[in-house]
């Protein structure tokens, strides 16, 4: 069984690409994955998951691969969204997209040997025997060539404390042609570790994958897990969750403008950003006992009731919210910085859509897509909120619609706590169905994150597979900064705000 909005679709790896490719005329790819389901029916299993523009409904087109058959027809030449996601499965697994058009790794740098890190039968122990720091990386750039044409390497190592990434500029002058950008740098092997832990441990894995999401990444994983269970959380837990989430969408948005100051040299605005931002995760932390939100979520749940200080939350959200618009009165009265975001870092609807961009990033660009009330759970189906977009999908745009987003979160967070909510904060697990598959997801602070999780033969975990919104984004930045140059990188680099962490998994 599986929850109702989730219909899955069987086809063969001859008609697996076409139906795809319809599919994505009229449906947002949300996600793509294997699994290594040998051991429950002898097959490697493809899943590509499709949801509907305004339905709560999730197509799941799959398909099954014997082992000594691991090749199929790309999608990306039909579906540009699947672009990494058919590369990752190459790295992890060994399927082979034939036909796609860069066949460069992903996931795993040249140091790796033959090894496929997420099949059943590969240990911890045989992906550590397959290293060797002396091998060939092997890896190349895209190379733009022509009269005036030159390289700007920058990283993977930074001065900043952020994590590893490699960005090769392509310039004419100061004029951006072409950004090849590589991560992947530090792969953690999450995804196999989730594997060993269980269920309900699990859950702090994921709310450690990515530092500010910790809360919408181990919501959609116990959502996964529960919906697979048939387990549903109280109307009191649901609303825990839903402010909690709000709360971490609220810090983010407001520190992701102020950091957007940063890349204009505008180091007022920045500190006045870092000062409300500092305010909440304060709030965060008298709330929950961690500044990033850890600790709340488990399955059945949550492990704190945050209504129990009310007081709290409105008087501090009071001073925020009054400083916020102060904030951005003050921005936006600031000629010099807002000339620099608009028209900088465009990114087109077309490409927006096709690249699967989701968030404010998508939302930027016109695209009317918000996981709250596209597949309505938690507390968000009794809301009333509006997706808020704009369309020009420049930094301008993104700045704006971070701006919206967060006093909706003051107006949601309101709306809960002027409501009763009943029930128990946790009920017991029980067992989990062997077998069974679930996926679960939110609207985290820089777009949808979803998990898919499957049981194995006894019940364990046999696939839990992370889908976060930095995975879809990143490869947009190649796009929005094409034509800027090259002091504006670091300006649309922040107004994406996206994590390394998040996909290095």
């Amino acid at each position: 069984m599986h929850p109702e909005n989730e219909k899955y679709i069987e086809l063969s790896a001859a008609d697996f690409p076409r139906k795809c490719a319809e599919y994505s005329r009229r449906h947002f790819l949300r996600t793509m994955f294997a699994a290594d389901e040998r051991e429950l029916d002898g097959y490697f299993r493809v899943y590509a998951v499709f949801s509907p523009m305004g339905e709560d409904r999730f197509d799941i087109l799959t398909m099954k691969l014997r082992e000594d058959a691991l090749a199929y027809g790309s999608i990306t030449p039909l579906v540009p969204a699947a672009h990494w996601y058919e590369r990752e499965m190459r790295d992890m697994f060994g399927i082979i997209p034939e036909g796609h058009p860069d066949p460069r790794p992903l996931c795993l740098h040249g140091i790796y040997g033959d090894v496929y890190p997420l099949r059943r039968d590969v240990t911890t122990d045989d992906i550590k025997k397959s290293v060797d720091f002396s091998r060939e990386d092997g890896y190349f750039f895209m190379r733009v060539k022509g009269e005036g044409v030159y390289e700007i390497p920058v990283g993977p190592v930074h001065a900043g404390i952020i994590e590893p990434g490699h960005f090769r500029f392509s310039a004419v002058g100061e004029t951006i042609y072409h950004l090849d950008p590589r991560l992947f740098f530090t792969h953690k092997g999450t995804e196999k570790l989730f594997e060993s832990r269980g269920f309900e441990n699990g859950v702090e894995l994921a709310e450690r994958i990515s530092g500010v999401s910790s809360f919408s990444h181990s919501s959609a994983y116990c959502m996964a897990v529960e919906r697979m269970a048939g387990m549903d959380i109280s109307p009191r837990a649901k609303a825990v969750r839903t402010l909690v989430i709000e709360l971490e969408r609220l810090y983010n948005h407001i520190g992701d403008i102020g950091n957007m100051c940063a890349g204009t040299g505008f180091a007022l605005g920045y500190a006045k950003g870092a000062i409300l931002k500092e305010s909440l995760m304060a709030l965060n932390a008298r709330l929950t006992g961690s500044r990033y939100l850890r600790g709340i979520n488990v399955i059945g749940g949550v492990t704190r009731d945050v209504f129990d200080a009310a007081d709290d939350v409105i008087s501090t959200l009071d001073g925020v919210k009054t400083g916020f618009k102060h904030f951005m009165e003050f921005l936006l009265d600031s000629i010099s910085h807002i000339e620099r975001l608009e028209g900088t870092g465009l990114l087109s609807r077309e490409i927006a859509l096709k690249m699967g961009a989701t968030g404010p990033a998508a939302r930027a660009s016109g695209i009317s897509d918000d996981i709250r009330r596209a597949h309505p759970h938690l507390s968000y189906g009794s809301l009333i909120f509006e997706a808020h977009t704009y369309q020009k999908g420049d930094v301008y745009s993104r700045m704006m619609v971070r701006r919206e987003e967060a006093e909706c979160s003051f107006s949601i967070i309101d709306s809960l706590i002027e409501r009763r909510h009943e029930g128990e904060l946790r009920m017991p697990a029980g067992k989990f169905p062997a077998g069974g598959s679930a996926l679960g997801y939110t609207e985290g602070p820089r777009g949808s994150v979803f998990y898919w999780i499957k049981a194995s033969g006894d019940g364990s975990p046999l696939r839990v597979k992370v889908r976060s919104a930095s995975f879809c984004n990143w490869p947009l930045v190649s796009y929005a900064i094409h034509g800027n140059i090259v002091p504006d990188f670091p300006l649309v680099n922040k107004s994406f705000n996206l994590s390394y962490s998040g996909c290095d998994l």
